[in-house]
């Protein structure tokens, strides 16, 4: 479950008053907001005050005054095309006898996949119960709606059932971000770490909850963490992402000077 919940971006949903644009997610909830904005992955969208977060591959349609008529019922056409360029990137790498880098392009559309049929296989198997599966998944349906509460309520379930699961730890961490209870984030992300010392997406999440409290220093301690996993791993990607981070940090850090 940990690639479905690493798609909710982690800003806490509040109800909204109508404005600009009306997004509609493939779950069917509907939110009314103003789209700030819009990049090849991800919205954000402003509501009462909150910006939130939606990755496209989420989003069924968007429509409203300052919305792209392009953009209007083509979120699936766009998972699509997305599916076809890792696809056809990776038959590239492999007439190029890059094989291991192929693989990575072709399995990028499969996480979300692979996730959920993960856990189906350890039920069938019996290494996990039918009832820790249900709250996993359960957890996970509430953060893809932005229901972070209850997702908080099913994990936690999971959790009293196995608390040395990493996954079922980070999930904790995420969706108590999304609420904005960072010390509660961090403890669990921390827990994460014990029983996955090479967690990136751990550390990433550290490093943006010290952000969101101001902890500049701390943040970059583990935004430079995070950079050294990418890098070893070969995630090119996710090194640069926390080039990102780090950039932004020190922006913020000069202006304060």
């Amino acid at each position: 479950m940990r690639s479905i919940v690493l798609a909710i971006i982690f800003i806490l949903l509040l109800s909204c008053s109508a404005w600009a644009e009306v997004v509609t997610l493939k779950s069917g909830k509907v939110i009314d907001g103003e789209i700030v904005e819009r990049t090849k992955d991800y919205i954000k969208i402003r509501c009462n005050g909150q910006e939130v977060y939606y990755e496209n591959k989420y989003i069924k349609t968007i429509e409203g005054a300052n919305t792209d008529a392009s953009v209007v019922n083509t979120q699936e056409e766009k998972s699509a095309q997305d599916t076809m360029s890792s696809f056809k990137k990776g038959i590239e790498l492999a007439s190029a006898g890059k094989f291991d880098e192929a693989r990575k392009e072709f399995e990028k559309q499969l996480d979300d996949v692979k996730s959920g049929l993960n856990i189906l296989d350890a039920v069938d198997k019996g290494s996990i119960s039918k009832e820790y599966a249900t709250y996993l998944f359960q957890g996970s349906l509430h953060m893809m709606d932005g229901e972070y509460k209850q997702a908080i309520a099913s994990f936690e379930q999971a959790w009293e059932i196995n608390p040395k699961d990493p996954d079922v730890n980070y999930n904790l961490g995420s969706a108590n971000y999304s609420l904005g209870e960072y010390q509660k984030s961090v403890a669990y992300l921390f827990a994460t770490l014990k029983l996955q010392p090479d967690d990136t997406d751990a550390y990433e999440l550290i490093a943006k909850a010290y952000y969101n409290t101001g902890e500049l220093q701390k943040a970059k301690e583990y935004l430079l963490i995070a950079k050294e996993l990418f890098k070893k791993s070969g995630d090119e990607d996710g090194a640069a992402r926390m080039d990102g981070f780090l950039q932004a940090i020190q922006s913020q850090t000069n202006n304060h000077q």
